[in-house]
C-alpha cells in the first residue's frame, strides 16, 4: 500500500511520536456489536494544548458513528487520561482527516499538558452505561483495525502513529439464505458448472453447512454442503438437454430452496455472455483488501467472469501498481475468468473526469491525471514525466501507444465521486459508459449522449472499495445502491473476447440481476449500427430474475411503446410510497430520506422496506399511526409498502427529504399520486396499485413507422417487481 494508506508499521518513530495498542484483537462478526480499548502512549515529543488525536477507519468502512453524549445508545465512546487535569474535546467529524481516513474521531487536547509516558485510552464502544457497543461493518475484512493519526505540537499536522498490537478479522455472518449462479447462455448436452453460496443478512457469501440438497439439471445432482468448504460452493458436470429457457432449482427434499438465474440451451452457436465488472478498488487506494483477494472473491465468490483493479491514479504507488499486474497476471484463466491489468485515471470533471484504463495485455504504461497523495519515492521519474492532465492528454497518448505497439487498449468513463464530462469521451476508445454503479443510477448520462448524437453503449459496474467486485452491497451513504454488473456478448471467454464484444457495443447493463436481454431493430442485434429503408422492425426478448413489471422501449429519449407482461392490481388496503432521486450530478448527489409518516386515524397494520439494502437504512420505527425510516438516493427507488385498516378521510402525512406533503386514503385509492420535487429527478409517489403474477419471459415487438431524423438509437430499460433495473446498448439506425 501506498505511504498515505499503509498501516505505521516503524517502531522507531515510536520513542518520539508515541505509539498505540488496540485490543482486543478478535474476531469479530459483521454487523454485531463490540468494544475495543485503544491506548495511546505519549512519546518524547509530549503534547502541547491544541494537539490531539484522530481515529478513523477507511471511508468506506460503516462501522457505528462514535458518539460521546449518551453512556445508553449504541456506539458510545470514552476518553480518560493518565495525567490528572487533562481534559479533551471529543466529536466526530465525516470530514476531519485525508483521504481515504476521511471520518474520524477527534480527541483535541484542551486543557494540561501532557508529558511523555502518559496515556490517552479511548474506549469504542463503551457498555459500562448500558450501550451495545460499537457496530461492525457490513463486510467482512482480512486485517481491520483503527487508524490513529497524532498532532503533538497543535500544529494541524497529523501523523498515523506505530502500533504494535495485529489486526483484527471481521468474519461474514451465519447464512440466511442461498443463491444458485449459472451462466447465461449454455450448449444443450454440454456440462457447465453452477455456483452455490450461502449468503448473511448483509448479502456476504459465507460458510454453510446443508444436506440432501438436489439441483435438477439433466440428470438431477445431489449434493451436499460443508461449511469447510469455504464460502461458496462449486458443482461441476451440470448439463441441460433441452433447448429453452431454464432455471435450476435448488431443493432440500420437497423445499425449493433457491432458483437460478435464467439459462438459455441452445443447440448451436459460439455465442455467450460474460458477466464482469469494470470498476473497484481496495486498500491499494482508497479501500480494503489486497488484489489478490480482490481478484479471487470476483472469481470465486460473485462467480462473475471478469473484472479489472482501478486504483485513483493519484494515490497509486508503482508499488501498488506492480502488485495489481501480478494479481491480474495470476488470476487471468482464458475460458473461465478475464482479470484485466488496468488503473483508474482519475481527474476532476473540469479535466475530463473519471474513465477506467484497461489493457488487453499483462503490462501497460500509467499517465497519472496527477501525484497529488504520492510521496517523491513512491513514483520513478520516468513516470513523473508522463502526467496526462486532461482527459485529451490521455487519450492521446493511449492512441498513441496503441498506435507505436499495436496492442489494445479500451476505457470505460463512469460517474462515481468525480462525474466524466460527456464531451470529453471519445468512443474510438471509450465505447460504452457505466450506467450504473454503488454511486447511483446514470440513465440521465445516456440521455444526454443521445441528444448530442454520439454513439455509446452501457454497461454497469460496482465500483465497490470494499474487496467485493461483482458482488457489492452499499456500505456508506456515498455508495448507496447495489452494485451494478455488465453483460458482455462474446464469442469467447477472455480479454480479447471481451474487449471485441465492449469495442462493438455488445451490452448491457444491469443493477447486479443476471437478466437475459435480447434485441433487433431492422435485423441489427444491441449495439449495431446500420442502414434501413422504410418502417423499422424491433423485436425482443426478456428472461428476467423476477417478474418484468415493465420494458419500456425508446427511440433517443423518447418512449415509443411499454410492454407490461404481468398483471396489476389495486389493493386498496395496501400501500406503496416510493421516494428517488439526487440533489445534483456530482460528487455528494445522494439525498437523505430519512424521516416518516404518519396516518390520522385507523391504524397501520404491516410495514415493510423496499428496494434498502444500506446496512444502517431502513424502517426504524413502526406504531399504529407512524412509521420512522433512514433512507439514501441516488437515482434508485426506495420506499415503503403500508398495510392499512382505515377509511377514506384518513390523511397520511409524509415528511422526507424535501417533501413535506398530504394526502388521503381516498385520494390514493382513486389514482397514482406523484410529486416532482426539483433537483435531479427528485419525486415521490403513492399508489395502491400493485403488480401480480409471475411472467419473468417477455417476448416483444414494435415497428416504428414515423421515424424522424436522420440516426434513431433504440434501447430498451427494464423494470422489474423487484427494482433492479437493465438496459440495453442502443442499435443505431440510420
Amino acid at each position: 500500500m501506498g505511504k498515505i494508506t499503509e498501516r505505521n508499521i516503524d517502531a522507531t518513530t515510536a520513542p518520539t511520536w508515541g505509539s498505540v495498542t488496540i485490543t482486543p484483537t478478535d474476531d469479530v462478526v459483521v454487523g454485531e456489536f463490540s468494544t475495543w480499548t485503544i491506548t495511546f502512549t505519549v512519546g518524547a515529543y509530549a503534547m502541547d494544548v491544541g494537539g490531539g488525536l484522530k481515529i478513523g477507519t477507511r471511508r468506506q468502512a460503516d462501522f457505528g458513528q462514535p458518539q460521546f453524549d449518551d453512556p445508553a445508545q449504541d456506539n458510545f465512546t470514552t476518553v480518560t487520561c493518565s495525567r490528572k487535569g487533562a481534559r479533551f474535546e471529543t466529536f466526530f467529524d465525516p470530514r476531519g482527516h485525508k483521504r481515504p481516513f476521511n471520518g474520524v474521531a477527534v480527541i483535541r487536547l484542551a486543557a494540561e499538558p501532557l508529558y511523555p509516558g502518559d496515556t490517552v485510552t479511548i474506549v469504542f464502544g463503551d457498555t459500562s452505561g448500558g450501550s451495545r457497543g460499537l457496530k461492525v461493518q457490513s463486510f467482512p475484512e482480512a486485517a481491520s483495525d483503527f487508524a490513529v493519526f497524532v498532532d503533538p505540537l497543535s500544529s494541524g499536522e497529523y501523523k498515523r502513529v506505530f502500533c504494535a498490537s495485529p489486526n483484527f478479522r471481521i468474519l461474514p455472518g451465519p447464512s440466511e439464505y442461498l443463491t444458485v449462479v449459472a451462466p447465461t447462455i449454455v450448449k444443450a448436452g454440454g456440462a457447465f458448472r453452477v455456483q452455490v453460496r450461502g449468503n448473511d443478512r448483509f448479502g456476504n457469501p459465507t460458510p454453510v453447512a446443508a444436506s440432501g440438497l438436489s439441483l435438477d439439471a439433466d440428470p438431477e445432482i445431489e449434493f451436499t454442503l460443508s461449511a469447510d468448504s469455504g464460502r461458496a460452493s462449486w458443482i461441476e458436470g451440470v448439463t441441460l438437454n433441452q433447448p429453452g429457457v431454464h432455471r435450476l432449482s435448488l431443493r432440500q427434499g420437497n423445499t425449493v430452496l433457491a432458483v437460478s438465474n435464467p439459462v438459455i440451451v441452445r443447440d448451436t452457436g459460439d455465442e455467450i455472455i460474460c458477466w464482469g465488472d469494470t470498476q473497484a478498488q481496495t486498500a491499494s487506494t482508497v479501500g480494503i483488501g489486497t488484489p489478490d483477494e480482490y481478484f479471487a472473491y470476483a472469481r470465486d465468490l460473485a462467480a462473475i467472469d471478469f473484472t479489472t483493479h482501478q486504483g485513483n491514479d493519484f494515490i497509486l504507488s508503482d508499488a501498488d501498481l506492480e502488485e495489481v499486474r501480478q494479481a491480474a497476471i495470476k488470476h487471468n484463466q482464458p475460458g473461465r475468468f478475464a482479470a484485466f491489468f488496468g488503473w483508474e485515471w482519475s481527474g476532476p470533471t473540469g479535466t475530463g473526469g473519471d474513465r477506467n484504463v484497461l489493457f488487453i495485455d499483462d503490462e501497460g504504461p500509467v499517465f497519472r491525471s496527477s501525484h497529488w497523495q504520492l510521496w517523491d519515492e513512491e513514483v520513478d521519474d520516468a513516470t513523473r514525466a508522463v502526467e496526462a492532465v486532461h482527459a485529451k492528454d490521455l487519450q492521446a497518448k493511449m492512441h498513441a501507444y496503441i498506435e507505436e505497439t499495436g496492442k489494445k487498449v479500451i476505457m470505460v468513463p463512469h460517474i462515481g465521486g468525480r462525474r466524466s464530462d460527456f464531451e470529453a469521451q471519445d468512443i474510438t476508445l471509450e465505447p460504452v459508459f457505466e450506467i450504473c454503479s454503488n454511486h447511483g443510477i446514470f440513465e440521465w448520462r445516456l440521455h444526454e449522449f443521445l441528444d448530442a448524437g454520439v454513439r455509446v453503449g452501457v454497461v454497469g459496474a460496482s465500483d465497490d472499495h470494499t474487496c467485493r467486485p461483482g458482488l457489492a452491497y452499499p456500505s456508506t451513504p456515498e455508495m448507496t445502491v447495489l452494485g451494478g454488473l455488465g453483460a458482455v456478448r462474446c464469442l469467447e471467454h477472455s480479454r480479447l473476447g471481451i474487449y471485441d464484444g465492449l469495442m462493438a457495443r455488445h451490452s448491457y447493463g444491469t443493477t447486479g440481476a443476471r437478466m437475459y436481454m435480447d434485441m433487433t431493430a431492422a435485423g441489427l442485434g444491441i449495439g449495431d449500427a446500420g442502414k434501413a429503408e422504410g418502417p423499422v422492425e424491433i423485436e425482443g426478448i426478456v428472461h428476467g430474475t423476477a417478474p418484468v413489471e415493465y420494458i419500456a422501449l425508446f427511440n433517443r429519449s423518447k418512449e415509443l411503446a411499454r410492454f407490461t407482461p404481468n398483471p396489476e392490481v389495486r389493493k386498496r388496503d395496501r400501500i406503496r410510497v416510493v421516494w428517488s432521486g439526487a440533489t445534483h450530478q456530482d460528487r455528494g448527489r445522494f439525498m437523505r430520506w430519512d424521516g416518516g409518516l404518519d396516518l390520522s386515524h385507523g391504524r397501520i397494520t404491516d410495514a415493510e422496506p423496499l428496494n434498502i439494502f444500506t446496512a444502517k437504512y431502513g424502517i426504524d420505527e413502526k406504531r399504529d399511526n407512524h412509521l420512522r425510516w433512514r433512507s439514501v438516493t441516488s437515482g434508485q427507488e426506495e420506499g415503503v409498502l403500508i398495510d392499512v385498516d382505515a377509511p377514506d378521510d384518513a390523511v397520511i402525512s409524509f415528511k422526507a427529504g424535501p417533501a413535506d406533503l398530504a394526502f388521503t386514503l381516498g385520494d390514493v385509492r382513486a389514482g397514482d399520486l406523484r410529486w416532482d420535487l426539483g433537483g435531479l429527478e427528485q419525486y415521490v409517489t403513492a399508489s395502491t396499485m400493485h403488480t401480480e403474477g409471475d411472467v419473468m419471459d417477455v417476448p416483444f415487438a414494435y415497428t416504428d413507422e414515423n421515424r424522424e431524423g436522420d440516426e434513431q438509437a433504440y434501447w430498451i430499460r427494464v423494470v422489474q417487481a423487484d427494482f433492479h433495473r437493465g438496459w440495453s446498448s442502443p442499435i443505431f439506425v440510420t
